[in-house]
């Protein structure tokens, strides 16, 4: 006779789960519109990073109603570079919760994603995206993305590991430093110059938009 069917532990099975809209290898990549839009546009970023912070600002809108309109969809790639440089683990943890807002639907994933980055904690030091009452309390600014299914994934940390797989595949694309923004493979400029790297605020949105096609 066959022995008592020995199921997963909860902890196994989400170790195994990545959120909606996340794909290519082990779903380091989330995207925003159509997946199958021939035309791409990849915004490689960190939730800690001050100058994702300052192009999200000036930005992050602009992108988002180019995918509205079917011209592109955009790729987000994460880094979590600040949790090794400055310690905590903020960008990890800020991920993992927008890993849940996903599986609610795009529009909750890149409108949380806005809300985390205006409320980023300032210094990068201050490590308030590992504070689960912090990333709950921000996801209320978000209409339609509190409910007890979302809450329980953020307060278990159900995307942690697909958290740690997404910022460990960042090195694959050969992005040094974040923001970088690329449209179909060709880097764009985001940030305006200061000290020689793009470390300042972003450009305007015309110059934005004159990099891509017409």
């Amino acid at each position: 006779m066959a022995g008592p069917v020995v199921r997963p532990s909860s902890l196994w099975h989400r170790r195994f789960m990545n959120p909606a809209n996340a794909n290519g290898p082990d779903g380091a990549t989330v995207h925003y519109g159509d997946p199958d839009n021939q035309h791409s546009l990849e915004f490689f970023l960190e939730l800690r990073d001050r100058v994702s912070h300052n192009v999200a600002e000036g930005l992050l809108e602009t992108m988002r109603e180019g995918a509205d309109q079917g011209r592109y969809v955009i790729k987000f790639h994460f880094a979590a570079q600040m949790d090794q440089t400055v310690g905590g683990a903020g960008s990890v943890c800020g991920l993992s919760a927008l890993g849940a807002a996903g599986d609610v639907g795009q529009r909750q994933f890149i409108e949380y994603l806005a809300v985390l980055l205006k409320d980023q904690p300032f210094p990068p030091g201050f490590d308030r995206f590992s504070e689960t009452s912090v990333l709950l309390d921000l996801a209320s600014k978000v209409d339609g993305l509190r409910s007890p299914e979302f809450d329980l994934k953020v307060t278990e940390k159900t995307y942690m590991d697909w958290a740690g797989d997404t910022v460990a595949a960042f090195s694959s694309f050969n992005v040094l430093e974040t923001p970088v923004v690329r449209f179909d493979g060709r880097e764009i400029q985001v940030a305006k110059a200061e000290g020689g790297f793009a470390r300042g605020p972003a450009v305007s949105v015309a110059d934005f938009l004159e990099q891509l096609p017409h």
